[in-house]
């Protein structure tokens, strides 16, 4: 077998084992409501702050962009 097999092999057996790890991952939140919970309320949070800091860099990039009249 070439290298190139047994490093894809590999990657494959890997990424089966991940695969593997968030089902159960997910079975688990599954089996615990107030986790889930959490874990939903945690996510909540995230998204909030990609948006305000997407937002931010959106406006940052419309100030510096050229032909505006917000580039001060």
């Amino acid at each position: 077998m070439a290298p190139d097999e047994d490093a894809m092999r590999a990657a494959a057996r890997e990424l089966i084992a991940a695969g593997r790890s968030f089902l159960d991952a997910a079975e688990a939140l599954l089996d615990d409501p107030a986790a889930t919970e959490r874990v939903m309320a945690m996510m909540s949070v995230v998204s909030q702050q990609v948006q305000r800091v997407v937002s931010d860099a959106a406006k940052d990039v419309a100030k510096r962009a050229p032909g505006t009249r917000k580039n001060t």
